[in-house]
């Protein structure tokens, strides 16, 4: 009984200092009596690994002395112990405010009146700090993370069909009946993994990497309402969208983008790289040309004053030649950039005058 009480008050102090609770997963309401999803438990974000509870009604026993078989009927259910957990991790349940020496996790009850019950709907978790959630890491007795669990579980007898509990003592909980009149605690096992990267947010960020200084651009990742987003630009301006999975940036120049998620006790980050292209680039040498419309789907007009002969290159920023023309006989061209990917580009024009430079954006 010591030990009992020693463990109640255990529970008591680390209850009474965590604020997490869990929340039936309303997808197995209606389920058979079990734990549920199956499968291992894990840490999520909130730092707790929940399983859901479905109690059980009844459970039919045989090989009785005198009756052979019988159908007992549970009104409510404990968890009398559970063993496996890593040091520092805890169990809690939604049911600790009606805990008691007996039942040091409170107790799930059964609604309505047998045989016509309706079966309890909870859940249980392991909870800890994420310091103790990181030292379970790599521990167990493979030392893979893997630790298995074993939930001793009590059911209260109400009642029995034939009517047997004149012959078992009397309605009771299941393990202080001889195991020869069906009872006994139950024991369900299970797994907790914790798996290295338990707390890690992973996520990408989309938008362009080549980009022209003073034009704003849209950066993004994936949106979870549970995530809490900041972003940090090197080298540019964040004008919208601060704290949201979108932001707007001006770029300055060439720089970085980052991006930092948080939710509970999981982070996440990435970043990426802008190049961007300078506004002067455009070089007059005694050529007078024009481009529109910039930026472009595709299609730009190359618009000239001379129909002189001229040859174009188009180059990426990295200074690959992707496009090469030799024009002649008009002032107007239509400059094919469909095939290429969004970005910008240079593209050089040269005629017996000299060259000159122009930027194109394409969408």
């Amino acid at each position: 009984m010591k030990q009992i009480l020693l463990l109640t008050a255990a529970v008591i102090l680390s209850f009474g200092s965590f604020a997490q609770t869990c929340t039936p997963d309303g997808q197995f309401a209606g389920s058979s009596a079990g734990l549920y999803p199956a499968g291992p438990l894990g840490p999520t974000c909130e730092l707790i690994a929940p399983k859901t509870i479905v109690s059980l009604t009844d459970t039919f026993v045989s090989g009785l002395p005198l009756v052979g078989s019988a159908t007992l009927y549970i009104t409510r259910m404990r968890i009398n112990a559970v063993t496996g957990l890593p040091a520092g991790l805890l169990l809690s349940t939604d049911v600790m405010v009606s805990m008691d020496p007996d039942g040091p996790w409170g107790y799930w009850d059964n609604t309505g009146t047998f045989p016509n019950q309706t079966a309890a709907f909870g859940c249980a978790f392991v909870y800890g700090t994420g310091g103790d959630w990181d030292a379970a890491i790599g521990g167990g007795p493979n030392s893979d993370g893997v630790y298995p669990l074993v939930f001793e579980v009590d059911a209260f007898v109400a009642g029995a069909d034939p009517a047997i509990l004149g012959f078992i003592g009397g309605a009771q909980w299941v393990s202080g009946i001889d195991p020869a009149s069906g009872g006994g605690s139950f024991f369900i096992n299970d797994t907790l993994v914790v798996a290295s990267d338990y707390a890690n947010i992973s996520t990408s960020i989309t938008g362009d990497g080549n980009v022209a200084p003073s034009t704003q651009y849209t950066y993004s990742v994936p949106n979870d309402p549970n995530v809490t987003y900041n972003w940090t630009a090197t080298n540019g301006t964040i004008d919208f969208g601060q704290g949201t999975n979108e932001v707007v940036v001006a770029w300055t120049g060439s720089g970085n983008l980052e991006v930092d998620l948080t939710d509970g006790g999981c982070q996440g980050t990435d970043n990426i790289d802008v190049t961007a292209i300078a506004t002067a680039i455009d070089e007059a040498a005694g050529i007078n040309a024009s481009v529109y419309p910039n930026p472009s789907n595709g299609i730009f007009n190359l618009r000239l004053e001379s129909a002189d002969a001229l040859n174009i290159r188009v180059m990426d920023v990295a200074g690959k030649v992707i496009r090469t023309e030799q024009l002649s006989g008009s002032t107007l061209y239509n400059i094919d950039m469909q095939a290429a990917k969004a970005g910008v580009y240079v593209m050089e024009i040269e005629t017996a005058q000299g060259k000159t430079f122009k930027r194109l954006i394409k969408n």
